[in-house]
């Protein structure tokens, strides 16, 4: 029987749902007092066997660990640079935090007008002042297009001035 329990959401493996490795008691738990349960439950598609080789991978080839890495902290520390607010992600979810929610659609528009594509994060998503750009840094990005965002983030903010906007 399992003493320990970890948690992993639907961004870890790039996936959707998430699940718990647990005892079969604190499962048990779960299952009968958590409400989100029944409200965000999804059937597992085929893809999620996709799954089991990421973590295989994961031992098998580190340089995607660190290529990850080396990634997510450029973006960060570019968007940061820009003064954009980032929050304080740890993950290679990267939120652009803009708050007014209908410039945050006017960003989300202009970046899929300039090939970059993103995921606007609204109410009830997130409160309704804290609107964000999703980005998802991936370990196959090259500098190239990493650069290719910041450089649309920085005219957008020239434009919209999202940076003076976004809460700090």
């Amino acid at each position: 029987m399992l003493k320990f329990i970890i948690v992993l959401n639907s961004k870890t493996f790039a996936n959707v749902g998430g699940y718990v490795i647990t005892s079969p008691k604190l499962a048990a738990f779960i299952r009968f007092q958590s409400r989100q349960q029944q409200i965000f439950s999804a059937t597992a598609p085929p893809s999620s066997m996709g799954i089991i080789k990421a973590i295989e991978l994961i031992d098998e080839e580190p340089q995607w660990r660190a290529k990850i890495w080396e990634n997510i902290n450029y973006f960060k520390s570019g968007l940061q640079s820009l003064g954009l607010n980032t929050g304080t992600t740890s993950s290679a979810i990267v939120p652009v935090k803009i708050g007014d929610p209908h410039i945050t659609g006017d960003v989300g528009r202009m970046l899929i007008d300039r090939g970059i594509y993103t995921n606007p994060i609204l109410y009830p998503a997130v409160a309704r002042k804290d609107a964000r750009i999703r980005m998802a840094v991936m370990a196959t990005h090259t500098k190239s297009q990493l650069d290719k965002t910041l450089n649309a983030f920085e005219d957008i903010n020239k434009k919209l001035q999202i940076a003076s906007n976004s809460f700090k």
